[in-house]
């Protein structure tokens, strides 16, 4: 059977040559899924969190033109986490702003981090771009008194956090006048380590619509470009692997 490929001459066979077909994509799967494995804990990748923001997604659902798009970047190793939310079209200014913990999709849990809102957030107005300083998890900043006092101390505050963002039992929330108790919000969700980017990098939902994972990657670029994501520099794989992870941002 004759193959395309790149020829090579085969010493057992006489010196005849030989075709063989070389599968750069699975070359290219190994190498990054080797990077993975070899980057050390103590420069973990941070990890990128993303949902629309919509009424619908309210619990009850509330009728609201008002849309968004939130995105969250933990680093448990590092100990910090940085929120990136867009919105617009909202039925009246917001009031405040934050993530609920810990509770599944499609049920209410408290607040967990500061209020009103999140430090520099924009509040008082309809639409809004916020792009937030890198937190440091173990400074009471970041947390709402009392879901802290509910966990029974900082520390423990802290894990809950971490964990409910990690298994989806986190969703951003945005306030506003006319809905005070949220009128857009999303659930968290991870987007994929590297290696199934590599995958997925390509991906066609079919209905003509960019990949939402190529919008992460725009996003997460534009972010680290901004500094957004500084910190003290981890070895050059690690930095290239930070870049590798994607955020999306819509409207």
């Amino acid at each position: 059977m004759r193959t395309s490929g790149t020829s090579y001459d085969c010493p057992r066979c006489g010196g005849a040559p030989m075709k063989t077909r070389v599968f750069l994509p699975v070359i290219l799967l190994a190498i990054a899924t080797l990077w993975v494995l070899l980057v050390p804990a103590a420069y973990a990748v941070p990890m990128p969190f993303v949902n629309n923001l919509a009424g619908a997604n309210e619990v009850p659902p509330v009728s609201s033109p008002g849309t968004g798009f939130a995105s969250v970047v933990l680093d448990p190793t590092a100990q910090t986490i940085q929120v990136n939310v867009t919105f617009s079209g909202l039925t009246s200014n917001s009031t405040a702003a934050h993530i609920h913990c810990c509770a599944p999709l499609g049920t209410n849990a408290g607040v967990a981090t500061t209020l009103p809102a999140f430090p520099g957030f924009p509040l008082g107005g309809t639409s809004g771009t916020f792009t937030s300083a890198v937190f440091d998890l173990t400074q009471s900043l970041i947390y709402n008194p009392a879901f802290v006092a509910m966990q029974g101390g900082l520390p423990q505050a802290e894990a809950a956090l971490i964990s409910g963002i990690e298994n989806g039992m986190t969703y951003l929330n945005v306030h506003t006048m006319n809905n005070p108790g949220g009128e857009i919000r999303g659930q968290l969700e991870p987007v994929p380590e590297p290696t199934t980017l590599f995958l997925w990098g390509n991906y066609d939902d079919g209905a003509g619509a960019s990949s939402s994972l190529e919008k992460a990657q725009a996003e997460l670029g534009r972010t680290a470009r901004r500094g957004g994501l500084s910190r003290a520099a981890p070895p050059p794989r690690a930095k290239a692997g930070r870049v590798g992870y994607h955020l999306v941002k819509e409207s």
